[in-house]
């Protein structure tokens, strides 16, 4: 190997360099740690905004004691030329654990005719049982509603027997659905039959036309607000975004701190490995090497093994989120992943600030270092 590369030192003081190494790649599933758990939950939330993109859905104002959608509303939704199809709707929820509590999973009550149309519109499959007989108390859930709460074909949904549970009706699991939306459908003709839902809102779905869906939103937000309450994608979307930054500020400023700390050790770690190499830099500059020479190389391996320990810790992360995938996560219908923007974007400021750092105690160090000392040196 040639003595002056880079590589020349990593291989002979592979233990010296260790703790460096394994600092930096620990901080790195750390830090990402928080990413990823924020992003699952960001995700989750976001799921149920998705539903808003394929189908609208606009409900009677309950401040003014209104449980439906006025007629002459229901006619211009019926005639816009942004809006391809409206159907009615009473919608209600079920509990869902996440990895930052529980949260809502809504469940749809539409006609039997509209499945298909749904289903179409939001990419979902049936990949188990079959779809909620008209008529009847059955529902069809979402793959990853069924992971979360650890549902099986068949079971009955409760109240009775679930202190958690906010459904005011047993419901029994006759097919299991799976796709990009998180989408799980009921029997409109039974729920709206049924005397517990007497006085749940009856509102309509609004499937915009292909291309129009900007201006189908616009359309709905012009609608009389004492009258409705137009549920769209960009407007939850927006108030979703509104309140997950306060949490992402938190989360950043911690991390941001952690990422300072780590930085200063690590630029502590490679000053008193750069003092233990004062003999072979000065000897360098001593045989007529130029002290940019030298300096380019001392910075050379700094970044270089912050950068190898970054990578290292990213596959580290990621094997071990896998390994939790299979045995916990997955089951429940949740997946962690390192290998995404947000993720990575959280782990980033590692390699930055510590390459920073580093290159730092490097340089200040050898511009001022004299190689004469080093040969005088008696030690």
């Amino acid at each position: 190997m040639n003595p002056l590369s880079v590589f020349t030192y990593y291989y002979r003081n592979i233990l010296k360099l260790a703790p460096v190494f394994l600092v930096l790649a620990l901080a790195v599933f750390g830090i990402s740690l928080t990413g990823v758990l924020t992003g699952s939950i960001s995700a989750s939330a976001v799921s149920k905004v998705e539903v808003y993109r394929g189908a609208a859905m606009i409900a009677p104002n309950s401040v003014e004691g209104k449980n439906a959608i006025d007629a002459n509303i229901r006619g211009d939704l019926a005639q816009n030329p942004n809006i391809a199809a409206t159907f009615p709707t009473i919608r209600f929820s079920t509990y869902m654990p996440t990895l930052a509590g529980q949260t809502s999973a809504h469940i749809y009550a539409v006609n039997a005719e509209v499945y298909p149309v749904l289903m179409r519109a939001f990419d979902l499959k049936l990949v188990e049982g079959h779809l909620p007989r008209v008529g009847t108390n059955q529902v069809a859930l979402h793959k990853s509603l069924m992971g979360a709460r650890n549902f099986k074909l068949g079971e009955v949904i409760d109240p009775e027997l679930d202190d958690q549970e906010f459904i005011p009706d047993k419901f029994e699991i006759v097919g299991i659905l799976d796709g990009p939306t998180q989408l799980s459908l009921a029997s409109l003709e039974y729920v709206s039959a049924a005397g517990v839902f007497r006085n749940w809102a009856r509102s309509v779905l609004a499937v915009p036309r292909a291309g129009a869906q900007d201006a189908a939103e616009r359309d709905l937000e012009g609608l009389d607000k004492a009258l409705v309450r137009p549920f769209t994608y960009s407007a939850e979307l927006r108030t979703f975004t509104q309140e997950f930054a306060s949490m992402d500020a938190i989360v950043w400023a911690i991390n941001s701190i952690v990422v300072l700390v780590l930085s200063l050790l690590a630029g502590l770690l490679n000053l008193i490995y750069f003092m233990d190499r004062m003999n072979e830099f000065g000897l360098l500059l001593a045989i007529g090497y130029p002290r940019s020479f030298v300096i380019r190389r001392a910075l050379l391996e700094s970044l270089l093994l912050t950068l190898i320990a970054w990578v290292f810790g990213i596959l580290f992360s990621q094997a071990i989120y896998g390994l939790l995938n299979m045995i916990i996560f997955e089951p429940r219908g949740v997946s962690l992943t390192v290998l995404n923007w947000r993720a990575l974007q959280f782990t980033l400021p590692i390699p930055i600030m510590v390459g920073f750092f580093a290159a730092g105690t490097v340089l200040w160090q050898l511009k001022s270092l004299d190689p004469m000392q080093m040969i005088e040196r008696r030690d």
